[in-house]
């Protein structure tokens, strides 16, 4: 599991955690991305807690991703390019984004964004060093679901 937690004293981070799964009917790995908005802020120890959001269907979101979209996020990664994927389940659609940007200092970086049906957003700014940790973890998982599949034989 890899995780992001960006709070901040306006109250307004997000957490981002990344989890190998299961799918479905089978034992089939998958990847599974948690989103949580900010509960709170402590201004003496200046830190910020989750936990009151996780459960809270309006402020938490949980996506699973396929290979062709792991692939797409690496690659991303990898040549400092857009990613975006979009998801439809139930009454809800999610668009998933991936944007390369520039900080202030010139330091390259990306802005990850999670949106739930046009209005409820969940996002982070993530450094290189951290895409690349997520890039390796993707990696990860893309090697447990294809040896997962070369077993079955």
């Amino acid at each position: 599991m890899i995780q992001f937690y960006k709070p901040n004293s306006q109250n307004t981070g997000t957490a981002f955690g990344f989890r190998v799964g299961t799918q479905g009917k089978n034992d089939e790995p998958c990847l599974y991305m948690t989103a949580v908005k900010q509960a709170s802020w402590n201004a003496k120890k200046r830190s910020g807690s989750f936990s009151a959001n996780a459960k809270n269907p309006d402020k938490s979101a949980i996506i699973k991703f396929n290979e062709f979209e792991i692939g797409g996020f690496i690659y991303a990664v990898e040549k400092y390019e857009k990613f975006g994927a979009f998801h439809s389940f139930d009454d809800n659609s999610t668009g998933i984004s991936l944007s390369p940007y520039s900080k202030k200092d010139g330091t390259k970086a990306f802005s990850f964004t999670i949106t739930r049906n046009s209005s409820n957003k969940f996002g982070m700014g993530i450094e290189m060093s951290e895409a690349y940790c997520l890039c390796q973890y993707f990696k990860y998982v893309l090697n447990e679901i294809f040896t997962y599949r070369s077993n079955l034989k």
